[in-house]
């Protein structure tokens, strides 16, 4: 399932990416093997190219797609492999958990972007409810709520503490914040479970009703390097 924040994701890099001039290059961070969002940008007929970054192997077996560019296998603190002040965008889609240091990551992040470029982050909200359970259970059991054609879930470490804290880091590198959106998650995670399916539906409706922004689970960040 397509999560909300995913979905925002996508449409403000398909805004961006209608502003901006050819040849256009943007990156995904931690992209795995998945090409969902790049495919997705591709069907409004949007020419990029697009670098991808992940820990470990994330070369596309398909060939024939036309707008994957360079693979590096780095983690987001350290991206020593990826050229400075190199790409129009970059995102990262629920990526930014999984780092240990992320004052680094921010770093790093500012460091790879050309003046004026832009940089999309969706991630886990840590002081949601459903985030502080996530942080006490093992990765074995984030895998029950993943896709069954997703790749392995990673361990999980929040070690931004707090989506404040992560502005602060990102601020810090040198990057304007120009939005913060977020998103109620309990249902994204347990739609195809009976009865708490309808549980997380009514719960992410209590949220959005009573706009308790600081209990919705998913956030995306839109940031400009200055």
């Amino acid at each position: 399932m397509q999560t909300e924040a995913e979905k925002y994701l996508i449409a403000v890099l398909k805004k961006i990416l209608k502003s901006l001039t050819a040849p256009i290059r943007i990156i995904n961070l931690g992209a795995a093997h998945s090409v969902v969002i790049e495919s997705f940008l591709r069907q409004d007929k949007i020419k990029f190219i697009c670098d991808r970054t992940d820990i470990g192997d994330c070369t596309v077996a398909d060939k024939s797609l036309d707008f994957i560019g360079e693979n590096f296998v780095c983690p987001l603190e350290n991206l020593k492999p990826v050229p400075s002040a190199s790409y129009d965008v970059a995102f990262a889609n629920f990526v930014l958990e999984h780092v240990t240091e992320p004052i680094a990551a921010a770093a790093e992040m500012a460091r790879i972007i050309k003046p004026n470029g832009q940089i999309i982050l969706s991630l886990s909200n840590p002081q949601a409810p459903e985030f502080l359970l996530a942080k006490i259970t093992p990765t074995s059991f984030h895998q029950l709520f993943r896709e069954p054609d997703h790749d392995s879930a990673y361990p999980i470490k929040y070690a931004y503490r707090s989506v404040k804290n992560l502005i602060r880091c990102l601020e810090g590198a040198g990057l304007q914040l120009l939005e913060e959106k977020r998103f109620p998650a309990a249902y994204s995670y347990l739609y195809h479970f009976p009865i708490l399916d309808k549980l997380g539906l009514w719960y992410d409706r209590l949220l959005i009703k009573n706009n308790w922004r600081a209990l919705m689970g998913h956030v995306v960040l839109i940031l400009r390097k200055e």
